[in-house]
């Protein structure tokens, strides 16, 4: 296991447990698509700086381009709309741990369709991350089960799948930061359309820092790790949100239960088993 590519892989897990904190107040005042718009252009401005200072700012080619398309669409597009949907029937206590089966279901397809390892170390490390998942979400949720919110959780899942197999794939034509600030591109753009004219919202310094720390940051350093050691450890280490974020929770003055220690302890159990593979 290559050290750099999975600190960065771990960085990124991190980052974006950390980064909803900043959202929080625009997504309330003016509502997801206009905090996007302001999550998204915090990222692109920091992108374009970087890629201009690293010679990055680059077309990519037709075929590279179809790939970061594709894995925009899935991730930020249907992915996360399914997702948002998921938690407004059946709430976030029962959407997250469905939606994060990605973990497991990317293990399997990209040794499939990449031919990466699928060792029993893997296998379980994702099960005891979902697991882990699991139990954190569990902490005072009272919403119900529906199957239309399932579904959603599960068409949110195999978005995440696809994903990050799409950008391997894109990466086999452009560099990271490249692949980002197109990613980041589109989203802007789309965001900015659906948001005009309109685009006033309560804490738009936070969002912005959010939206340059959690794309502008942690998704490159996620598509480095792709591009350096395949989808599977780096996608698992994205189980490390929601622990982090539980812990950055706590920290703020919220009580930490003993579902959200024993869940952080299997996710993080979970990383390290798949690593040792």
């Amino acid at each position: 296991m290559i050290v750099l590519p999975l600190i960065a892989a771990i960085t990124s897990g991190v980052i974006w447990g950390l980064v909803p904190v900043l959202y929080a107040e625009a997504s309330k005042t003016g509502g997801s698509i206009r905090a996007n718009f302001w999550k998204s252009l915090g990222a692109l401005i920091l992108l374009l700086v970087t890629s201009i200072l690293t010679g990055n700012l680059v077309v990519p080619p037709l075929v590279g381009f179809a790939y970061i398309l594709l894995n925009m669409s899935l991730g930020t597009g249907l992915g996360d709309y399914s997702w948002l949907k998921s938690i407004e029937i059946i709430g976030p206590g029962r959407s997250t741990p469905i939606v994060f089966t990605y973990v497991v279901w990317t293990a399997v397809l990209s040794h499939l369709m990449l031919g990466e390892t699928l060792s029993i170390p893997i296998m379980i490390g994702a099960i005891l991350s979902v697991s882990g998942i699991w139990l954190i979400s569990r902490t005072g949720d009272s919403s119900r089960w529906s199957l239309k919110g399932i579904l959603y959780s599960l068409l949110s899942s195999f978005c995440y799948t696809l994903g990050p197999i799409a950008a391997k794939l894109a990466l086999e034509y452009v560099t990271p930061i490249t692949m980002t600030v197109w990613n980041v591109f589109m989203v802007t753009l789309i965001y900015g359309l659906l948001a005009a004219p309109n685009f006033h919202v309560k804490g738009r310094s936070k969002v912005v820092l959010g939206g340059a720390l959690g794309m502008g940051v942690a998704l490159p350093l996620y598509f480095y790790a792709v591009d350096e050691i395949g989808v599977t450890i780096p996608t698992l280490a994205t189980a490390l949100g929601p622990p982090v974020s539980q812990i950055a929770s706590h920290l703020s003055g919220d009580r930490l239960t003993k579902l959200d220690v024993l869940g952080s302890s299997l996710v993080v159990l979970g990383l390290i088993l798949s690593t040792l593979s």
